[in-house]
């Protein structure tokens, strides 16, 4: 049923052997046999691929044909891999009669993921003279173009009589020479008297056919110009053709081909769904038959298709090396891509036979200058903006307008890609950053150009804070902060370790705050700025150490660390002698904040004087809902709610009058709290779970574990032990990423006591109360008013004579 098609070890020793461990010799012995029985030719062995029946066949047409199984042996699987996207014909098919003339092959390799791709693409082609697949090199523009091609000349015949035919002008070196290529496959005869574009347009001009012309990329000004000429010439004429660069050709229209789809970390029996992770385990099957994807390497496959970005030679090129290496020790030699993923299929190009001879071929392509660009463009992680490409990449003979230039070339060329819209941000594929990294190297700028992308960073980053602070957007700058993390960790790993460098560390760990915030990652945030602190020494300004204080103190406002509390206070002391009053007025709002854990209702009370007597009405109204939440804290350490209620309700209103959406649910969870502890707890659910639906519409529920806190302390009180542990499990989850997951563990507590599980009930609460006594914190009202309760249930559970 196979004939001349390769069948791969893994489809022989599930369709001969189906349901039965079956050693790979036994497959050997076999094949031998049926030579000595048919002739030694009648079986070509393809290393490391299968085999292929090379005799002729006769067939029944009318015999039905009997679908293949796909039964994995060995490890129970949690899915099989999403079904591929054959085209022409299915393996073990009779072709069909009405194909139209083509010279694709009888069969083609099968896709996985590129259903929806399929269909836009026909479509365009259906609506459009020329269309062009761009991407990245290995993206699989080649085999999505056969693909839609091979369904064309299935079902075609009306659109293309004359039939689909395809043109692969990789191995031309010499662009004069695109209509000779196109002569050959179409069989005509070319004369010397008469120029071959004159002779293929003539041919082309009363046709009715769609002529595909595959890898452009290095002769795009002449397939241009080509393609200009022949649509001139023959009406009836369709052009589809892939190229890493589009060719500006009259009439063209642009298909961007993506990456293949991958499934998140947190995957299970879906991640097969995902085209990345099909295409990985069918090629892994290929290769090492008994590969299943299992619960124990969903997990390693996801990360491996991440960190490959979806990009299909990649995954290909990882998957051939499972037998070597297992996925394990692939994930973990991901580091040294371009050592690992070599090999490739005998069909596919050589510059595709590993991913460095992918990128080397796009490299060789650009200029010297677009060279110089794309290589310092690596030094960025993630993705980046516009005005910090070029900041990065220009010098004294490629200026910021230059930079520019060369960088929409890159992104026409795919190897830089732009995403989103009006304003759009730049990025590189990881393997390609790490291409670019290389080439950096090479060029002695990797130091130079590290430094300059912390300085570029830097400067963005104070930017973010001063537009937040003038023109007030209604995101509170999350959405401009929050793409630069990946910039941000990198800029900070480089600066901690590098020579000379303390006052840029210093500095960009204290203009960092917006970021954490916006991406809820204040637990990092802290970490990444206390490792910070040996670079402090005396000579640097006393406006960037107090700034680097000030920014720790904003990202623990919620911690059970000290640290934070000793830093607000450290940049009150700064500030004072500077004159610098809104930065002096947030310090000593974070010391009253943090006061109701570390300090005295004096100290608290202090700093919120000191605060309100700063405060100026121009100021923003943000600045005044600070002060509030410092109020509601104020109160409710001196057991006063209704009046902490009552500002953590005015905080809340001067977040909604800033038009800041966002924050007023944040600062929700404090007027949560406040109705909690005034045990109106059916009034705090309705509240926090208004707003956690909220900020869920508006992409904002990661920074909601405060309200998930206040619904799980709710729940517990009320006796509904179920929905406190789901309410719980979330809190913890988000609150982990502040470093306040301490605070769900009275709640916790108070549920394993509910449900009678005393002992477990006492081990929380008092583990976690040793915690909270080491860190000298002053436990809040919420936990004692919890905790009150817990101890009734613990105090009826004790024996009498205890």
């Amino acid at each position: 049923a196979s004939a001349g098609q390769l069948v791969s070890k893994n489809e022989l020793l599930t369709l001969v052997w189906p349901g039965l461990v079956v050693e790979e010799n036994n497959l050997q012995v076999q094949v031998s046999a049926l030579r000595k029985l048919l002739g030694p030719s009648a079986l070509a062995t393809i290393p490391g691929r299968g085999y292929r029946f090379e005799l002729p066949v006769e067939r029944d047409v009318d015999a039905p044909v009997q679908p293949s199984r796909e039964t994995v042996t060995g490890a129970t699987t949690l899915a099989k891999p999403a079904p591929a996207e054959h085209v022409l014909a299915a393996p073990g098919a009779a072709l069909p009669a009405h194909r139209l003339p083509t010279n694709l092959p009888l069969r083609l390799s099968s896709l996985y993921g590129r259903a929806p791709d399929l269909a836009a693409i026909k479509e365009l082609l259906a609506r459009h003279v020329v269309v062009t697949i761009t991407g990245a090199g290995g993206i699989g523009k080649t085999r999505v173009a056969q693909a839609v091609a091979g369904q064309l000349a299935l079902d075609g015949a009306a659109e293309y009589p004359d039939g689909v035919w395809w043109v692969e002008l990789a191995p031309l070196t010499d662009g004069a020479l695109v209509a000779s290529a196109v002569a050959r496959v179409l069989n005509t005869l070319l004369s010397a008297d008469r120029r071959p574009i004159d002779t293929i347009t003539a041919v082309l001009a009363p046709q009715r056919l769609l002529l595909v012309l595959d890898n452009c990329e290095h002769l795009t000004d002449d397939v241009a110009s080509f393609v200009d000429a022949v649509c001139a010439a023959a009406p009836g004429l369709r052009l589809f053709v892939t190229s890493q660069e589009t060719l500006k050709a009259s009439d063209e229209h642009v298909y961007r081909l993506g990456a293949l789809a991958v499934p998140p970390d947190d995957a299970g029996v879906e991640a097969h769904e995902a085209g990345s992770v099909a295409l990985f385990v069918a090629r892994a099957q290929a290769v090492a038959p008994r590969f299943a994807l299992v619960s124990a390497n969903t997990h390693a496959v996801v990360e491996i298709c991440r960190r490959l970005d979806g990009i299909p030679l990649a995954i290909e090129l990882a998957a051939a090396r499972v037998p070597l290496l297992g996925v394990e020790g692939l994930r973990s030699r991901l580091d040294e891509r371009f050592s690992v993923l070599t090999a490739g299929a005998r069909v596919v190009l050589r510059r595709h036979q590993t991913l460095r001879a992918t990128l080397e071929w796009s490299h060789g392509l650009l200029t010297p200058e677009e060279q110089t660009v794309f290589r310092r463009l690596g030094v960025f992680a993630g993705s980046f903006t516009l005005e910090a490409a070029q900041h990065v990449a220009h010098d004294t003979q490629i200026d910021l307008w230059g930079a520019l230039d060369h960088l929409g070339a890159l992104v026409d060329k795919s190897l830089v890609l732009a995403e989103g819209d009006p304003v759009p941000r730049y990025r590189l594929l990881e393997t390609t950053r790490a291409y670019a990294a290389e080439r950096l190297g090479e060029a002695g700028e990797t130091d130079s150009m590290l430094r300059r992308h912390a300085e570029v960073l830097l400067q963005r980053l104070v930017a973010i804070d001063i537009d937040v602070e003038q023109r007030r957007p209604k995101d509170g700058g999350w959405n401009a902060a929050g793409p630069e993390l990946d910039n941000l960790r990198a800029a900070l790993s480089w600066a901690a370790t590098a020579n000379d460098c303390q006052e840029l560390a210093i500095a960009l760990a204290g203009n960092s705050l917006r970021v954490w915030n916006a991406t809820h990652q204040l637990s990092e945030g802290m970490e990444r700025c206390l490792a910070l602190r040996c670079q402090l020494h005396d000579a640097l300004p006393p406006a960037v150490v107090a700034r680097f204080w000030l920014t720790i103190a904003g990202l623990g406002l919620y911690t059970t660390r000290r640290d934070s509390y000793d830093a607000a206070r450290r940049a009150v002391e700064l500030y004072r002698p500077l004159g610098d009053a809104r930065r002096l007025f947030d310090a000593l709002v974070s010391t009253a904040v943090q006061g109701i854990r570390f300090g005295t209702t004096e100290d608290m009370g202090r700093a919120v004087e000191e605060a309100e007597r700063l405060f100026r009405p121009e100021w923003p109204s943000l600045q005044r809902a600070r002060l509030e939440f410092a109020r509601s804290r104020w109160f409710a350490r001196q057991g006063r709610m209704e009046e902490s209620l009552a500002a953590a309700q005015h905080q809340v209103a001067l977040c909604e009058q800033d038009g800041n959406e966002r924050g007023m649910h944040y600062a929700m969870s404090n007027v949560v709290a406040a109705e909690n502890q005034l045990g109106r707890l059916d009034i705090a659910l309705v509240h926090a779970s208004s707003s956690i639906a909220r900020l869920d519409a508006i992409g904002g529920g990661a920074g909601a574990g405060h309200l998930w806190l206040g619904v799980m302390n709710a729940e517990a009180l009320l006796g509904r032990v179920e929905a406190a542990l789901i309410a719980g499990r979330t809190a913890y989850a988000l609150l982990l990423r502040e470093g306040d997951e301490l605070r769900v563990f009275v709640g916790l507590a108070l549920c394993a006591a509910q449900q009678g599980r005393l002992d477990d009930a006492a081990r929380i609460i008092g583990y976690a109360e040793g915690v909270l006594t080491r860190a000298g914190t002053v436990q809040e009202g919420h936990w004692r008013s919890t905790r009150d309760r817990l101890w009734d249930f613990l105090n009826a559970g004790l024996p009498a004579d205890e």
